[in-house]
């Protein structure tokens, strides 16, 4: 079986790594742990480039299943998934561009298709198993994914809001807990 994490979030690249951290190296009691073969993300054009910077380039993921000795995660360009607009140009070809922002009902429209569009492909492969992580973008992006899973989750399916504590909160610099002091 394939585990396969799927990301709707925005301007904040840590809650990729949050959300693995929590799932793989501490689930909540109970809970077994839970890691992923991959990590395939939605987002926006400024998202996705804040993503590539801060995760990708740096290797951030990387850098956490190294600290934890979790087997390496697939994540790179072809695991991000920006939004995208399509539209007729002025000789009626069909012309598609990445979506800046969500500010529009057309931009939900795009973005609530994008995304149950992605959970749907994602589940039509028994051989995997997906999980959603509804905690970062716009509340719409996490309505939409809980709304897709209804329509295509299956029962291993599963979906989570990792939730950071107050102090981490707004630090820029904080992608997950180190196995050592990072002061």
């Amino acid at each position: 079986n394939m585990n396969i994490l799927l990301v709707v979030t925005g301007m904040t690249p840590q809650i990729i790594t949050e959300t693995v951290y929590g799932l793989a190296v501490a689930p909540e009691d109970g809970v077994e742990a839970w890691i992923p073969d991959e990590v395939h993300v939605l987002s926006t054009k400024s998202g996705i480039t804040q993503i590539r910077g801060a995760l990708i380039d740096k290797n951030r993921l990387d850098g956490l299943c190294a600290e934890y000795d979790l087997p390496k995660i697939r994540f790179d360009d072809s695991c991000l998934h920006t939004f995208q607009r399509e539209y007729k140009d002025s000789e009626g070809n069909t012309v598609s561009e990445d979506l800046e922002d969500i500010k529009s009902k057309e931009d939900s429209e795009i973005v609530a298709d994008a995304i149950c569009q992605k959970v749907r492909e994602l589940t039509a492969d028994e051989d995997t198993e997906l999980h959603v992580s509804i905690a970062g973008g716009r509340k719409t992006m996490g309505y939409y994914a809980g709304y897709a899973m209804s329509l295509y989750g299956r029962p291993d399916d599963r979906m989570s809001h990792v939730l950071v504590s107050d102090k981490f909160e707004n630090v820029r610099e904080f992608y997950y807990p180190t196995p050592y002091s990072n002061n």
